[in-house]
């Protein structure tokens, strides 16, 4: 599997919740990584509970879609080694 970047990753899955392995980032920003899922609705990604764990250090999920302007979200980033979640307000 090759890492791609967030332009590549927004290209193949517009407008999809997307979870990214190992992912690459510039403070709370997300600059690419490796799919391990993608999905139109987060529920059902967030239901197949995939076991990232054994390949992947970190995993992030990210919206590839529009965002309201008006709208603050969190980054949360899992680490494996430490197994604590960090989070990034943005």
């Amino acid at each position: 599997m090759q890492s791609l970047t967030i332009d590549q990753i927004t290209r193949q899955y517009p407008d999809e919740w997307v979870l990214v392995g190992n992912p690459d980032l510039s403070g709370a920003t997300v600059l690419g990584g490796y799919v391990i899922d993608h999905s139109k609705d987060k529920r059902e990604m967030a239901y197949r509970q995939l076991n990232w764990r054994d390949q992947y250090q970190t995993a992030i999920t990210v919206f590839t879609g529009e965002k309201p302007k008006n709208l603050r979200f969190w980054l949360l980033v899992f680490q494996v080694n430490h197994k604590t979640s960090h989070s990034l307000c943005r």
